[in-house]
């Protein structure tokens, strides 16, 4: 695995502008909810010592307190936040062919990386309306184990409570991840099969996962990458601090990096997920020989 997550990083460095390309555009739908959001963060602040009391040291209970008094400001946020990350979750689903097809070329050509994003966008789209009626089906049934574990924790104190409901968080991830792999796998062999259909390709990445579990054992050492890189942007960020413009805008730009470094994580995922199913492929369609025989006169 090691191996299958080495070649991946290689061909994902040697065309970093699409991963920059990529991390832009999650970059502008950021700056289209965050720059008004800021603007009446501020506006509602006004004089209140609470943006300072933030600033200086973060609050969680300041922050609740603050957003509590000023939800009626922030309520249209809610449906841009919504709108943008279905955006967000459709361009993925587009670029996806793209990201795919980047590998076999020896330099990135952008109309070509395009071309495959569209020709591969229907069968993407489609799989992914699977994908959520599968995690709806997923995420109902963990919700089961969120009332059984919470029927068991009643009448315990606070950190009881806490600490049985940890199993049906870690069952809800496990759940979530479950159907991000198979999506990873899914578009795999959709981009490997122009006749495999979208239905086809969610049932054969489902019993490929089952035939190879290693390959959530890939997904989740990016994970685990990803929060490596978490920790190390949370240590940073206690040694600078945000309590003067200096600090602010040496974060800001600290934070991008890692958004960049997030972005070529996941990136990777998909790429892995297609290096992986190329080291140990799997029967997507029959092939039916037929021979022909010369008769005789």
């Amino acid at each position: 695995m090691l191996r299958i997550l080495t070649k991946s990083f290689n061909q994902i460095a040697q065309k970093p502008l699409m991963v920059f390309f990529i991390y832009a555009f999650g970059f502008v739908l950021a700056m289209l909810v965050a720059r008004p959001f800021y603007v009446t963060f501020l506006n509602e602040a006004n004089t209140s010592v609470a943006l300072d009391k933030l600033i200086a040291d973060f609050d969680f209970m300041i922050f609740i307190d603050f957003f509590h008094q000023s939800q009626k400001a922030f309520q249209p946020f809610l449906p841009l936040v919504f709108t943008l990350g279905i955006v967000y979750l459709l361009l993925n689903t587009f670029f996806a062919g793209g990201i795919l097809d980047a590998p076999e070329q020896e330099k990135l050509k952008f109309p070509r990386f395009f071309e495959a994003s569209a020709r591969q966008f229907g069968r993407f789209a489609l799989l992914l309306v699977f994908l959520f009626i599968f995690l709806m089906v997923l995420v109902s049934l963990a919700g089961m184990f969120f009332f059984i574990f919470a029927a068991i924790a009643e009448g315990g104190s606070e950190k009881d409570y806490i600490l049985w409901m940890i199993p049906p968080v870690f069952i809800l991830v496990y759940f979530v991840s479950f159907v991000v792999i198979i999506g990873d796998y899914g578009r795999v062999m959709l981009f490997k099969s122009p006749t495999l259909t979208p239905y086809g390709a969610f049932w054969k990445a489902f019993s490929y996962i089952f035939k190879w579990p290693s390959a959530i054992a890939l997904f989740w050492m990016i994970i685990v990458l990803g929060i490596i890189l978490f920790v190390v942007y949370l240590g940073i960020d206690s040694l600078i601090g945000m309590n003067s413009t200096l600090t602010i805008f040496v974060m800001f730009v600290v934070q991008q990096v890692f958004v960049f470094a997030r972005t070529f994580l996941k990136i990777s995922t998909q790429v892995a997920a297609k290096n992986y199913f190329e080291a140990r492929p799997f029967e997507l369609e029959k092939v039916i020989l037929v021979t022909e025989t010369e008769e005789e006169n």
